[in-house]
């Protein structure tokens, strides 16, 4: 009797233990995360879009049932464009949607998903306006993307650290960007008691710069700060070089741009964002990219880590059945990006900007004090 017996118990256990699986495989695809991707499709910028998708999907296809839907709308840069899709996300019942490259559609669509409890990641709007306007309207804003005032603070830390009593000046190249990034940081370092000895400005796109560099040397500066593009800071530096003047160069996140003629010097500095790529938060997510023969270009390791910070926000938000939006606020995320933290506005803690040195052909992280460079944490995913 008793071994007639086991064939049935055994077919209990196994069926239980089939539907213990089953059901724990159904809970996992109830908090799975259903994200909403919101890139330019076409134009200019579709190339972008692109990066921000192939990231986002590298991290689902390693990322079991944790990813369970990600749906793609059209960025078309326009009041109509994000209030369609924010409206079809909201729709769609997503989680959480990132991109947002333009402000326009950014600034239309953020109503609709906050009022959907739907949180937005932006990648690329750099604007201050829009984290005052989310904060004053509580929406459920956070970016990646560095502030527009960013470049200016740490190329303000760098100065008044690196730099502390080196004969300065300050040069522009009298566009609104050369112009402004360099009263953003004159002003800075007056707040602090540091004045530079010459500030002057150069007509931009010329063959030569010899005028500036006869008054450079006037001046008796010795460490340059330039507010302006590459083409036109390597012209500075190989025309000072030729004159036999030492002196040391730094600019902004203009210089991170394709090589042109002359080409920048080696031992160049400049205040620009670092190449995700080669983080050693990233090591994991380089190798996945690599492994689905996907290039890494871009958006492609933010947009990956905006959806690591998702996923461990999901997951804890699952756990006491909140809402996700919940869960990003004054939490520390471990993610292809380094450590990131959103503040009350939904801003990045960290400044994303590091001190970089031009050296053989690529921009490599400079040899900074503590007080300057901020570290990376070891990728994880929460």
């Amino acid at each position: 009797m008793r071994l007639a017996r086991l064939p049935l118990l055994a077919a209990l256990f196994i069926a239980g233990f089939h539907s213990s699986v089953a059901g724990a495989i159904a809970e996992e695809a109830d908090n799975s995360l259903r994200v909403g991707v919101f890139v330019p499709t076409e134009g200019n910028f579709a190339i972008l879009g692109e990066q921000i998708i192939n990231g986002i999907k590298v991290l689902k296809e390693n990322s079991g049932l944790a990813i369970a839907e990600v749906l793609e709308e059209p960025d078309t840069c326009d009041v109509e464009g994000g209030q369609d899709a924010a409206s079809a996300f909201a729709e769609a019942g997503v989680d959480a949607v990132i991109g947002f490259l333009c402000m326009e559609s950014l600034a239309a669509a953020l109503p609709i998903l906050s009022a959907s409890d739907i949180p937005s990641i932006s990648l690329g709007v750099r604007s201050a306006i829009i984290a005052e306007d989310a904060n004053r309207s509580d929406w459920l804003f956070y970016r990646l993307a560095p502030r527009d005032d960013d470049e200016a603070k740490m190329i303000t830390r760098v100065i008044s650290t690196d730099w502390l009593g080196k004969p300065l000046a300050l040069v522009e190249d009298g566009t609104i960007y050369g112009r402004e990034l360099m009263e953003s940081v004159r002003l800075m370092l007056e707040e602090i008691g540091i004045s530079p000895i010459f500030v002057d400005n150069f007509r931009p796109s010329q063959d030569r710069q010899f005028g500036l560099v006869r008054r450079l040397q006037k001046s008796g500066a010795t460490h340059i700060f330039i507010g302006g593009d590459r083409q036109d800071a390597a012209t500075i530096a190989r025309d000072s070089a030729e004159a036999g003047l030492g002196l040391v160069f730094l600019g902004g996140d203009a210089l991170n741009a394709a090589e042109g003629e002359p080409p920048l010097a080696d031992g160049f500095l400049a205040v620009t964002l670092p190449e995700p790529r080669f983080l050693p938060s990233a090591t994991r997510a380089v190798k996945q990219f690599d492994d689905a023969e996907i290039s890494i270009s871009g958006y492609s390791i933010p947009a990956y880590a905006a959806g690591q910070i998702l996923l461990a926000a999901k997951r804890a938000a699952a756990a006491t059945q909140a809402p996700l939006a919940d869960y990003l606020t004054g939490r520390e995320f471990f993610t292809a990006l380094g450590s990131i933290q959103f503040d009350d506005f939904g801003e990045r803690r960290d400044n994303p900007f590091e001190l970089m040195v031009w050296h053989e052909g690529t921009f490599a992280p400079a040899d900074l004090s503590s007080e300057v460079r901020s570290g990376n944490g070891e990728e994880t995913t929460q």
